[in-house]
């Protein structure tokens, strides 16, 4: 692990994702974390966790980012000491507030998935867990969900804006100077690149999901073309159970 990146949701992630990609880090997003660490995180949201466990979850990956890795960037940095810290950050807590409401109406608002794909595939339900458990832990429990795919609540204003305000205080704080990298969301590959020590791209600056596309990124990862097979398969097998008594009750009055 060279690079961890303490940005909350919201902050830029994916368009970190792509920079780091693109000056030749493997990265770990929050999906990858889904395929390879659901039932290490699982645990950690119930039963707490320690620091070296992350070393073997990590070691073979350059960066990682987002949920909800940024959530344990301490141990993160205490198991890979040569490691920099990148902590992305809006300009206010407001814009960032807005933006991830934004993105969860986008995603689950107007969908009627969040009522029947919990009903009939097993892997949607793993899913939907690991975003409302680990993946909301910074928020503390019984906070409403960011992207709760099981309910369609209002998001609580105030618990989030104080964990975001917290979060970036923690990390100021906290993290050793000359190990961190404090960049706006909307920044380009100067002060990345200086950092890291690499040279800036042609190409522009990435800027993925500013208008809450996650969502669709989503739909497209292979878990969850799984979960919409297993979910298509269950109701083909229902729909035919439920046809077949059908003409059996029929048959025998």
């Amino acid at each position: 692990m060279k690079v961890i990146c303490a940005g909350m949701s919201k902050c830029g992630t994916k368009s970190m994702h792509v920079a780091l990609e693109e000056l030749g880090y493997t990265v770990c997003d929050f999906p990858d974390a889904f395929v390879h660490f659901v039932k290490n995180y699982m645990t950690f949201a119930s039963k707490g966790w320690n620091s070296d466990e992350f070393r073997s979850m990590y070691e073979d990956f350059d960066a990682c980012v987002a949920s909800p890795a940024y959530y344990f960037w301490e141990e993160l940095v205490e198991e890979f000491p040569e490691a920099k810290v990148i902590l992305m950050v809006r300009d206010s807590d407001e814009i960032w507030y807005k933006s991830i409401r934004k993105q969860r109406i986008v995603g689950t608002g107007n969908g009627l998935h969040r009522y029947y794909y919990p009903l009939f595939s097993t892997i949607w339900r793993k899913f939907a867990a690991y975003l409302n458990n680990p993946c909301l832990i910074a928020f503390g429990p019984k906070t409403t969900g960011i992207f709760n795919f099981l309910t369609n609540h209002t998001l609580a204003v105030l618990p989030f804006k104080l964990a975001y305000r917290k979060h970036i205080a923690h990390v100021t704080h906290s993290c050793p100077k000359d190990r961190l990298l404090i960049i706006q969301c909307k920044s380009d590959w100067k002060p990345l690149c200086e950092f890291l020590d690499k040279p800036i791209p042609t190409k522009p600056y990435p800027w993925i999901n500013k208008d809450g596309e996650l969502a669709n990124i989503l739909w497209e990862m292979p878990f969850l073309k799984q979960a919409r097979r297993e979910m298509l398969t269950n109701v083909t097998i229902l729909s035919a159970g439920i046809l077949l008594l059908g003409i059996y009750l029929v048959r025998i009055k």
